[in-house]
């Protein structure tokens, strides 16, 4: 994902930030634990770090905080 140049908007920004890509992941972990298929890939009992990390990686894809490089370092 390129970053915005002067003027424009992050495509992470257009679509509401931070509060946009806590809920879309939210929702996906909420149907993964209860998934017969999906649940199994996941070996914590606590899905919220995962959870976490999606969202992080999400954000800095398009285009919001550097947090999960920072963190993860890839």
């Amino acid at each position: 994902m390129s970053e915005p140049t002067a003027g424009e908007i992050s495509p992470y920004e257009a679509l509401g930030g931070q509060e946009f890509f806590t809920e879309l992941v939210a929702n996906f972990y909420r149907r993964v634990a209860v998934d017969p298929i999906l649940r199994p890939m996941y070996p914590d009992a606590d899905l919220t770090e995962a959870e976490r990390r999606l969202c992080l990686f999400l954000e800095q894809y398009w285009g919001g905080p550097k947090t999960y490089s920072d963190e993860r370092g890839h």
